[in-house]
C-alpha cells in the first residue's frame, strides 16, 4: 500500500515538474491565443511581463491585485495545474515604506511552484511571506468537480477527495497517516502472535502463545528472539512459514503479518542461557480485492479448458490423498501433544 501511494505520488509530481518546465512555452501560446480570441486583450505592460520576464515599480500600482491566467491543464484526476501572472504592491506592511523608483530598473517576475516539498501548496504567502511585493509567475492547484467520472481505485479516490487544493499534499498526507498506522500495528505484533487469530495448526498457536516477551524503551511488550521449548518434537513447529494475523487497513487492502521458527543447529547441547529456538516474524501488504480477481481470471481458465469426467475424478482423488499426506500430525516419542516454553530459562 505504502509503495502505490509513493508511486503515485512520483508520477503526479513528474507531471507537475514537466509542465513548469514548458513555462517559457506556455508564457508564448498564451500571447498568441490571447491575440487570436474575443477576449479582452492582455495590457500593453502585462504583455510586456509576461513575454520578458521583468516589470517596473509603476507596473505593480497599475496591475495591484491583478491575476491573468496564462495556461491550465488536468495533469491528476479531478485537479487542474494553472499557471497565472499574480500582481501585488505588498498591501499595508509597505504602503509606509519608501520605494524609490528610478523609471529605469526592471525587476524580474519570480516563479513559484507547488510540486516540490518545500513549496507546498504554492501559495504566494506560503513562499514569499504575507506582506509579498511584486509580479510573480505562480503555479496553483485548482480542483475541478465537473470532471469524471474517473475509474480509479477506492484508496486513490478518497485520498483525492480529500480536503484541500494540492492533490500532492493530500496523497502526502494519506501517506503520513498509512505509516503511523503501520508503525502503530508492527508496535502490537507480540499481541498478534499470542492471539494467533489465523494459526490453524494447534502445535504452532500453543507455541507462539507461551513464546516469552519482554518491554522495550518505550513500555511495550516484544517478543524475545529465543526461546526454550520442551515437551513437544521439534518437527511439528520448526521450519514453518505460517500466517499469524490479518490487520485490515482498508476494503482492498490489509497488513499479514508471518512467523517462523527456526532450530540452530549444533553438535554440543544447548547451554543455560543460551536457547536453541529462534523466532522470526515479518510483515507483508496485500491486496484481497487483487487476490479475488486472480482467483476469478484462474477460474475462467479453468472452466474454459473443460476438462473430462475422468480427468476430474483423477485430480479430485489425488487432491485428497495429498490432502491427508499435508495434514498429518505425529505425536512426540513421549506421547505429549502438549507445548512448553520454560519462560524462566530464556
Amino acid at each position: 500500500m505504502e509503495e502505490k501511494l509513493q508511486w503515485v505520488l512520483d508520477i503526479f509530481r513528474c507531471s507537475a515538474r514537466h509542465l513548469e518546465s514548458l513555462q517559457q512555452v506556455f508564457r508564448r501560446r498564451a500571447l498568441e491565443n490571447n491575440e487570436k480570441s474575443d477576449d479582452e486583450p492582455f495590457p500593453y505592460e502585462v504583455r510586456g511581463a509576461i513575454q520578458d520576464g521583468t516589470y517596473a515599480e509603476t507596473f505593480l500600482k497599475a496591475f495591484d491585485g491583478q491575476t491573468y491566467l496564462l495556461h491550465t491543464e488536468e495533469i491528476v484526476p479531478g485537479h487542474e495545474y494553472r499557471l497565472s501572472l499574480e500582481v501585488s504592491t505588498g498591501g499595508k506592511f509597505w504602503s509606509n515604506i519608501p520605494v524609490q523608483d528610478t523609471g529605469t530598473e526592471r525587476h524580474k517576475v519570480e516563479t513559484v511552484t507547488a510540486s516540490s516539498l518545500a513549496e507546498g501548496s504554492a501559495t504566494v504567502i506560503s513562499h514569499f511571506g504575507g506582506a509579498q511585493r511584486g509580479a510573480v509567475f505562480v503555479w496553483r492547484w485548482k480542483p475541478v468537480l465537473d470532471r469524471g467520472p474517473y475509474n480509479l481505485p477506492e484508496w486513490l479516490e478518497k485520498a483525492l477527495g480529500a480536503e484541500g487544493n494540492d492533490p500532492l499534499r493530500k496523497l502526502q498526507g494519506e501517506l503520513e497517516v498509512l505509516r503511523r498506522w503501520e508503525q502503530q500495528v508492527k508496535n502490537n505484533a507480540a499481541q498478534y502472535v499470542k492471539k494467533g487469530a489465523e494459526l490453524k495448526d494447534p502445535y504452532i498457536r500453543e507455541v507462539l502463545r507461551l513464546w516469552p516477551t519482554e518491554s522495550d524503551h518505550q513500555g511495550c511488550d516484544t517478543l524475545k528472539k529465543c526461546a526454550w521449548v520442551e515437551g513437544l518434537d521439534s518437527r511439528l513447529f520448526v521450519g514453518k512459514n505460517v500466517l499469524v494475523a490479518r490487520v485490515p487497513y482498508d476494503v482492498g487492502h490489509e497488513l499479514l503479518l508471518h512467523a517462523a521458527i527456526a532450530k540452530r543447529h549444533t553438535e554440543d547441547p544447548p547451554q543455560e542461557g543460551n536457547p536453541p529456538y529462534r523466532l522470526t516474524t515479518s510483515w507483508q501488504w496485500s491486496s484481497p480485492a487483487a487476490m479475488q480477481e486472480v482467483f476469478a481470471q484462474r477460474e475462467h481458465e479453468r472452466n474454459a479448458s473443460a476438462p473430462s469426467a475422468q480427468e476430474l475424478r483423477l485430480s479430485s482423488q489425488n487432491s485428497v490423498q495429498h490432502s491427508s499426506r499435508s495434514m498429518e500430525l505425529r505425536p512426540t516419542p513421549s506421547g505429549e501433544p502438549n507445548t512448553v516454553v520454560d519462560q524462566s530459562r530464556s
